[in-house]
């Protein structure tokens, strides 16, 4: 493990009391003002450009006074499991298995099947950040994050929620404002929610729709509750607020669909997003699983096949990808540029609903791109920091709480340029 050197004395940036009263007559928390916290929210599908496009006063308060990179690398493929727990971990997909939300493994024969795998250790490997929180005495409150409902060698979230896709708003707001109110050794030093709208939206309406726009300004608000909650409790000023997401979005116009099986020969492979669980779709990629033979004959076929998709083997992808894991990556990768899908024309489709919008697609495209925002002590006022990858942010919560980081793909260089020099990692 590397050594990691910490912010800046959080009491020489702030001045807060270690108990006070509100007008509610609710008593604050009494964690000694030195001790910072950390909130990270997840608003999926937030794109890095959406406080450009649409009002989130909210967010926008946060950016002005903390920092709004350029946007935010996500890992390969450009999908929620994949990318919100390579934030969790700070590791690429090949080293902690998500390789896409649902991983088929050669070794095991099984596919990933929610909810049950969610809670299956074999399925989820690394060590997330509640997880090194944990066994170095901070107390953390995970809701909803992929990877929270599994047990690491013993080790959980001092709280943790079994995911509840429709679990009202307000509810969710309620209750990460209550952890902040039992007892002192139950109140998180890092906490986490999730927010799944904008994302939902996006696939019904396309990137950037009104819809959208409406999606981002209701969970906006609900942002804006969790803030006034804490401003409430005197938790607001040393509370470090991260917000994160896990990839963009792109709209992909009906007739923008290749029949891949035309060079696959379905009867020679398996090819889960087609064949599996949810049965025939469109997708922005295929992993494709088989013997050498049949594997070598459908790259050839592919190749040059289609001006919109491309395809590669098992070891020859690009050194960007890091999603190779050595039981789940595929034999063969095949990818649609943005705005392109992909089906099996000679299979019964599993739904007759077809997503408008769509993400997966190559991780460097701007398309792809997701929004990342954070304020507080540890951040430097109104900063606009260069586009940086997300597998960073382990290390930057890690440094934020002083904690010794287990072994992850961060870049200390990057934890320091977020935060203005204020946490540097040796």
């Amino acid at each position: 493990m590397m050594p990691i050197r910490k912010l800046l004395t959080l009491a020489a940036l702030m001045a807060l009391g270690a108990c006070t009263s509100t007008d509610t007559g609710r008593e604050t928390a009494s964690t000694p003002a030195e001790e910072p916290i950390v909130l990270m929210i997840g608003v999926d599908g937030l794109t890095a450009d959406a406080l450009d496009l649409f009002e989130a006063p909210n967010m926008q308060a946060l950016a002005a006074r903390g920092i709004r990179p350029e946007g935010m690398i996500p890992v390969m493929p450009t999908k929620t499991f994949t990318n919100f727990y390579s934030i969790a971990t700070g590791l690429y997909p090949e080293d902690h298995g998500m390789i896409n939300n649902r991983p088929f493994d050669r070794e095991l024969n099984e596919g990933f099947v929610n909810p049950m795998s969610a809670q299956d250790s074999r399925w989820w490997a690394g060590e997330p950040i509640w997880i090194t929180a944990e066994r170095q005495g901070l107390p953390t409150s995970i809701m909803f994050w992929l990877g929270s409902e599994v047990e690491f060698a013993g080790d959980r979230p001092t709280r943790w929620t079994p995911y509840e896709h429709n679990k009202p708003y307000e509810e969710r707001v309620e209750e990460v404002l209550a952890w902040f109110d039992g007892p002192q050794e139950l109140r998180p030093r890092f906490a986490a929610v999730y927010f799944d709208l904008v994302d939902t939206i996006g696939h019904r309406t396309g990137a950037n729709t009104p819809e959208v726009g409406e999606a981002v300004a209701t969970v906006d608000r609900h942002i804006g509750d969790i803030l006034a909650g804490l401003e409430a409790r005197g938790l607001l000023e040393r509370t470090n607020i991260i917000i994160v997401s896990d990839h963009g979005m792109a709209t992909n116009p009906e007739d923008q669909v290749i029949h891949f099986d035309q060079w696959v020969d379905l009867d020679t492979v398996y090819v889960p997003e087609v064949e599996g669980r949810s049965g025939n779709g469109f997708h922005p990629f295929v992993n494709v699983y088989g013997e050498a033979e049949a594997i070598d004959a459908a790259y050839q076929a592919l190749q040059g096949a289609h001006p919109h998709m491309r395809a590669w083997k098992r070891g020859e992808m690009p050194d960007h990808f890091r999603f190779d894991h050595p039981t789940r990556g595929p034999d063969l990768f095949i990818l649609a540029d943005p705005g392109w899908t992909m089906t099996a024309r000679d299979l019964p489709m599993g739904s007759p609903w077809r997503s408008v919008g769509e993400h997966g697609y190559e991780n460097t495209h701007p398309l792809m791109h997701a929004g990342f925002i954070a304020a507080g002590p540890a951040f430097p006022d109104g900063a606009r920091p260069e586009l940086f990858e997300n597998i960073n942010v382990y290390l930057l919560i890690a440094c934020i709480l002083d904690l010794e980081p287990a072994e992850t793909e961060g870049d200390p260089a990057v934890v320091s340029a977020l935060t203005g020099g204020r946490c540097e990692v040796e």
